[in-house]
């Protein structure tokens, strides 16, 4: 047996343990999972729920027995509420962790620093809900960035008339064409999408910005609001402005904009830096109108 192959199934087995560990809390009581996401700040509220027995005795005392075994049961509850939550265009954030060992242990080990922000019972005294808070840039991003220095920005050799401009910002509200795919639909936010020429050439990903901007505002802002006056510090006063022409990926997460853009963004120095800077803002739909990640 290859240690390649020996390497996986132990990788297997310490993954399938510790999302055993916590099946007491789970045999003995349904937690319900709802999460709100903020892709303005980043910070991602995880609402954890169960339902007080009938049997109670002692109210009070079933209330904190309740509220510590979701404690000691976050790891796992964090896992599947975080399904719901896109990494990029093939994976959401509960994949990203569970399919590499070393990231799994640095987010088991986040779990255990965190504390809940809440403990509430239900107007009508039947369960009790756990209030958990995380941010995406800087919890969960320096776990799941694998490089250290960002890959090359493409340019182009090919003159193009261009300005240096201070930020990027895409216009992706309105329902868009899946490219290739006959359906059309609203863009979806992701921790790390991709940003495609028409064309389909890759102009930015985040596997080519800085590691320590993407721990400092991630690597593009989402936000409903067009009053870019609130975002001036990441996309600056004078950005390229531009519009998606389409959605790509299984997860609906990866945009294309004009070839004309691109090139604009890729023919300059200066303008190659906001990508590895993450100067990028995408106006998306409400969140009324983006998919719902409750369980």
């Amino acid at each position: 047996m290859s240690y390649k192959y020996i390497k996986i199934l132990l990788n297997a087995l310490f993954i399938s343990l510790l999302l055993l560990s916590a099946q007491p809390l789970f045999s003995q009581y349904y937690i319900e999972k709802k999460t709100d996401v903020s892709w303005e700040t980043g910070d991602i509220l995880l609402y954890a729920t169960a339902t007080i027995p009938d049997s109670a005795a002692n109210l009070a005392s079933t209330r904190f027995q309740i509220s510590e075994s979701i404690d000691r049961g976050l790891a796992s509850i964090e896992l599947e509420a975080f399904e719901g939550i896109f990494l990029d265009s093939l994976h959401n954030l509960s994949e990203a962790f569970t399919a590499n060992r070393e990231k799994l242990v640095e987010f088991d080990a986040l779990a255990l620093t965190k504390s809940r922000v809440s403990s509430s019972m239900s107007l009508d005294l039947s369960s009790v809900t756990n209030t958990y808070k995380f941010n995406i840039f800087e919890d969960l991003i320096p776990i799941l960035i694998d490089h250290k220095k960002p890959e090359p920005v493409p340019d182009i050799l090919n003159w193009e008339p261009t300005a240096s401009f201070s930020g990027i910002v895409i216009y992706a509200a309105e329902p868009l064409p899946y490219y290739g795919e006959s359906e059309t639909g609203i863009l979806q936010p992701a921790v790390f999408p991709k940003i495609f020429s028409t064309g389909m050439e890759l102009a930015a990903s985040a596997s080519m910005a800085d590691p320590e901007y993407l721990k400092k505002w991630g690597f593009v802002l989402y936000t409903d609001s067009i009053d870019e006056r609130k975002f001036e510090e990441r996309i600056g006063l004078y950005p390229l402005r531009t519009v998606a022409e389409s959605i790509f990926g299984n997860n609906h997460t990866d945009i294309l904009i004009p070839a004309e853009a691109v090139r604009k963004l890729l023919y300059n120095k200066d303008n190659r830096r906001l990508i590895r800077e993450g100067r990028i803002m995408i106006i998306i739909g409400s969140p009324e109108n983006i998919n719902s990640i409750d369980e």
